[in-house]
C-alpha cells in the first residue's frame, strides 16, 4: 500500500509524515529544493505476533505501508503552480492520498479554514485531470482525422470524465469511470481515494466539516503525535492515555487506510517464515497465490485455508484440522481477512 501525503504549505503534512514514520523532523532535504521522501512502515498486527509465537519461524514479515512526502521548499524561481505540478507528478503512482489540512491556529496564518484549504487542493486535482483528459481527446481527434479507427470505449469514458470535471465534481464519486483498463494508465488524481487528516492542535480532538464528497475524515494532532512517536513505547502509552488516545496515529491511519482501499491481509505460515500479505478484499484465491509467487498462480491446484479465529481458538493446526476447520478451496474462493493459507500448486 502506497500513500501520498498532500497538503498546502504549513499545513503540517511533514509533521504528520514524521509522526507516521517515527522521524524526528530535524533533517531537511539538501539544496533548498523540494524532494520526495519515502517512509516504509511495518504494519503492527497482533494476529501475526500470535502466529509467530506459535510457529517460531526463522523470519517474521509484517505487511508494509509506504508513505511519500514532498519535503522542502520550491526553488526561488518556482511558482506555486510549478510546485503543485511537481507535487502531483510524484503523487500519481500512489494508491491513495492522505490530504492534510490545517486545523490549528498559526499566528502568521490566522484562524484555520479546513474547508477552504481542502477545496483549494481539490481544485488542483480537477485542473490537472482536465488537462490530461483534454490533451488525450485532442490526440484522439487528430488520429481520427488521419483515418485511424478509434475502437473501444476510451473516448466515451473520457468524455464522461470531462463532463463530471467541468461540473466541478471529482472523479472519485464515479470510480467506475477511471477504474477500467482504458483509463487506468492515466492515474487521474481526482479519482484517487482520499483520507482527509485534520491536523489539530494538541488539546483539540474535534473534527471539522470540509464539505466534500466521498472522502474519509479523521483527526490527528500532528505535533503531539510526532513527539509521542519519538518516545519508547512504554512512555508513549502513558502519554497517549493522558490525551485520551488508545492507539498511535500510525495504527489509526493504517486501519482507516485499509478500509479506504478495501484491503485485507492473509497469512502464510511455516518454520522458515510467517508472513502477512496485503491484497484487495475478496481477491480470488488463485490471484492471491500470485501475490506470494507467480509460479503458485500459474500452477494453482487448491488453497488449504483456516481462519485465524478458528486456529487461535483451537490452539494449533492439527487441532483445527481434527475439528474440520481446515478446508480446501478452489481458484475462485474469495480470500477473507485473516485467512491462513497454504497454496497447493504444480509447475
Amino acid at each position: 500500500m502506497k500513500l501520498g501525503i498532500i497538503g498546502l504549505a504549513r499545513s503540517g503534512k511533514t509533521t504528520i509524515f514524521n509522526a507516521l514514520t517515527q522521524r524526528n523532523g530535524e533533517s531537511a532535504p539538501p539544496g533548498g529544493h523540494a524532494v520526495p521522501v519515502l517512509g516504509v512502515v511495518p504494519v503492527a498486527d497482533s494476529r501475526l505476533d500470535w502466529l509467530s509465537q506459535l510457529y517460531q519461524p526463522l523470519k517474521t514479515t509484517q505487511a508494509q505501508v509506504t508513505y511519500l512526502d514532498l519535503q522542502g521548499l520550491p526553488g526561488v524561481t518556482d511558482s506555486k503552480r510549478e510546485y503543485m505540478s511537481l507535487l502531483l507528478t510524484h503523487m500519481r503512482p500512489m494508491d491513495a492520498f492522505l490530504v492534510v489540512v490545517r486545523n490549528f491556529v498559526e499566528p502568521s496564518l490566522g484562524k484555520p479554514d479546513p474547508r477552504r484549504d481542502f477545496h483549494e487542493l481539490e481544485d488542483e486535482f480537477l485542473i490537472a485531470d482536465l488537462g490530461t483528459i483534454e490533451k488525450r481527446l485532442e490526440k484522439l481527434a487528430v488520429e481520427q482525422k488521419k483515418g485511424k479507427k478509434i475502437g473501444g470505449s476510451e473516448r466515451e469514458l473520457l468524455e464522461a470524465c470531462l463532463e463530471l470535471l467541468n461540473s466541478g465534481k471529482p472523479l472519485r464519486i464515479k470510480p467506475e469511470l477511471a477504474a477500467g483498463p482504458e483509463l487506468r494508465g492515466f492515474t487521474l488524481l481526482s479519482a484517487k481515494p482520499l483520507l482527509v487528516i485534520l491536523n489539530n492542535a494538541d488539546e483539540d480532538a474535534h473534527p471539522s466539516d470540509i464539505g466534500a464528497d466521498e472522502v474519509h475524515i479523521m483527526v490527528v494532532r500532528g505535533k503531539l503525535e510526532m513527539e509521542m512517536a519519538q518516545l519508547p513505547e512504554s512512555e508513549a502509552t502513558v502519554f497517549r492515555q493522558d490525551f485520551g488516545l488508545s492507539e498511535s496515529a500510525l495504527e489509526r491511519v493504517v486501519r482507516r487506510s485499509f478500509a479506504l482501499l478495501d484491503l485485507a491481509c492473509f497469512f502464510t505460515v511455516g518454520e522458515d517464515e510467517v508472513r502477512a500479505w496485503t491484497i484487495p478484499r475478496h481477491l480470488p484465491a488463485q490471484e492471491a497465490a500470485g501475490v506470494v509467487h507467480t509460479d503458485m498462480q500459474k500452477g494453482f491446484i487448491r488453497a488449504e485455508v483456516v481462519a485465524f479465529e478458528d486456529l487461535h481458538r483451537t490452539g494449533d493446526y492439527p487441532a483445527a484440522r481434527k475439528q474440520g476447520l481446515v478446508r480446501l478451496e478452489g481458484k475462485t474462493y474469495p480470500v477473507k481477512d485473516g485467512d491462513i493459507i497454504n497454496f497447493r500448486f504444480n509447475v
